[in-house]
């Protein structure tokens, strides 16, 4: 390819002028292509450094934990029979063991009308009196119709006076009118209105004018067997009362509107209604009521309803009964019982017995352990150049390692045996891990015999705690701020890591400055060596032209003397 300007530098003058000029040019950019390999060499040495520091930081995260006493206050529940009782339990909670008879598991209280032989049979039908016309008189001498309206206990009575052969439209419109039917602010109290029952028959219907679903809109007849009044089904809990629902239903309201209504009343107090088929052959249809929730404190009181009690009738408790190291216990609910075993709570599954272990739980801090040491392994696989996964296995392939023989390198991989191997004058059993079952083998690889760290743990869980927090009674650092100590000083802004790393990258700017200036110096040298051999090319071409001219000319001349 042509370095200069002219592509067909050398056509004229016939020389290869361009091959000299690139071949010139070749033997002056070596310097820089050295200076590109260098910097490609710097830059994996960068990423190599990255990396590990990468590992150093995931070491020093694991040495870290392993000072934290946190991690040695975990606790773990074992169950003997899980089909009887599950567990958790707060970190801190000294180990106990404890048996646990569960009596009775708490019941939700619940409730069933008699059966029916559809869902739209009528809970709360119409009166069947046989009126065939609202406007034909059917009083046959004068009357008084009381109404009661309001709470029980606070009622007020209407009187409307009824003459003789009146309607059920008269009675309705003389209700309506009613004075005594007013609130002492004015507001009708009581909305009479004439309907139909199922049979095409007509009634008188009384239902609370502003819509009512409270206790203080309740209305009740009596003597008078073709006025019926909208009914209000009172719903409450046992734990408050004064928190029922109040739900009213008119005359022909069904089975299923009734459930309808109950869940969704805006107040209902935690009450599932729902349809069931029994399967019974005839009236097979129930209307259930259900607590959501279970306990004494959840039992649902009923008024207005033709249901009797099913779950907790004749007064069986609802709540839980379990023994727990002799002493009987009630509980409203299976779930979420913390206050029998301290920091530990309680799932109730069935009925039977179970042992609960609170024990110490080293899991973590064995895996911390694990973690620790194949990061170290890891990260003298990257400086060695042994691949991951032959790490482990002592093997001896090597991958490009541009690290293994970095001066700073090495004296990390030699500045971590040292912190990990580090003893610990704990006065115990244990003052280092080799105690726990570390050993090293001759290619530097740690290994960790799990069984031995296992039964170390299980044998002394307390001298392994002392290994790892020290005793700051006597201003003995324990090994896991040792490590993580010594891993900081590594990564620090005056650690070795990094100052090699920044030293790469100080380098790697260097020489783009260099590369940079010699570039820009060699570009413009060529753009007027080009310049040069263009001119000297035009010059020969020149020559050439010239030669030749009088290369003919001479011929000429002697051609015309030979003749």
């Amino acid at each position: 390819m042509a370095t200069g300007s002219i592509s067909s530098l050398g056509l004229g003058s016939g020389l290869e002028l361009q091959s000299i000029l690139d071949q010139l040019k070749d033997v002056e950019t070596a310097p820089i292509r050295a200076q590109e390999t260098q910097k490609e060499t710097l830059q994996k040495t960068i990423t190599a450094f990255n990396s590990v520091n990468a590992r150093l930081f995931s070491m020093k995260s694991h040495a870290l934990s392993l000072s934290l006493e946190s991690d040695f206050l975990k606790n773990k529940i074992t169950v003997s029979d899980e089909d009887v009782v599950t567990g958790r339990v707060d970190d801190g909670i000294s180990e106990s063991a404890t048996r646990i008879d569960v009596t009775q598991k708490a019941r939700a209280n619940s409730w069933q009308s008699p059966g029916v032989a559809s869902k739209s049979a009528m809970i709360y039908p119409a009166p069947g009196i046989a009126i065939a016309g609202a406007d034909v008189g059917i009083t046959d001498q004068p009357d008084t119709m009381t109404i009661k309206y309001g709470a029980e206990g606070a009622q007020k009575d209407i009187h409307i006076s009824l003459g003789i052969d009146m309607s059920l439209n008269e009675m309705a419109d003389a209700v309506n009118a009613s004075a005594n039917n007013r609130d002492t602010a004015g507001n009708q109290l009581v909305t009479a209105s004439v309907e139909k029952n199922s049979d095409g028959l007509y009634y008188i219907r009384l239902k609370a004018t502003n819509g009512g679903n409270t206790a203080d809109s309740q209305i009740s007849i009596s003597g008078f067997e073709y006025v019926k009044s909208d009914a209000t089904i009172a719903i409450a809990k046992a734990s408050d009362t004064t928190q029922s629902a109040y739900i009213s239903i008119a005359p022909g309201t069904t089975y299923q509107a009734a459930a309808d209504a109950i869940n969704g009343a805006s107040d209902n107090p935690g009450v599932m209604a729902a349809i069931i088929d029994d399967g019974s052959a005839e009236t097979p249809y129930k209307l259930i009521l259900t607590a959501t929730s279970t306990g004494e404190d959840n039992r649902i009181s009923i008024q207005n309803l033709p249901m009797t009690e099913v779950t907790g009738q004749n007064g069986d408790s609802l709540n839980a009964a379990l023994t727990v190291n002799g002493i009987t216990f009630q509980r409203q609910s299976n779930d979420g019982i913390d206050d029998i075993l301290t920091g530990a709570t309680l799932t109730l599954k069935k009925t039977g017995e179970a042992t609960i272990s609170v024990q110490n739980d080293m899991d973590s801090v064995k895996q911390h352990i694990l973690d620790l040491v194949e990061e170290f392994n890891a990260l003298v696989g990257e400086i060695k150049g042994t691949t991951p996964e032959t790490v482990t296995e002592t093997a001896e392939a090597e991958t490009e390692a541009p690290l293994k023989d970095v001066y700073a390198a090495k004296k990390t991989i030699a500045d971590l045996y040292t912190l990990i191997g580090s003893t610990i004058s704990t006065g115990g059993d244990y003052s280092s891990l080799y105690d726990l079952g570390m050993t090293i083998d001759r290619d530097g690889i740690i290994h960790m015999d799990e069984t031995e760290l296992d039964q170390a743990i299980a044998a002394d869980p307390e001298g392994v705690k002392t290994l790892f927090l020290g005793q700051a009674d006597d201003d003995i650092k324990g090994l896991g701020d040792t490590i993580n100590d010594g891993i900081t000083n590594m990564i620090s802004i005056s650690g070795s890591v990094t100052t090699q790393i920044d030293a790469a990258e100080q380098k790697m700017e260097r020489l783009d400055k260099d590369i940079a200036t010699a570039t820009e110096r060699l570009t413009k040298r060529y753009a007027i060596m080009t310049s040069e051999f263009a001119r000297l090319d035009s010059y020969i071409n020149q020559l050439n032209n010239e030669a030749a001219l009088l290369t003919s000319i001479i011929d000429s001349f002697n051609d015309a003397k030979n003749t």
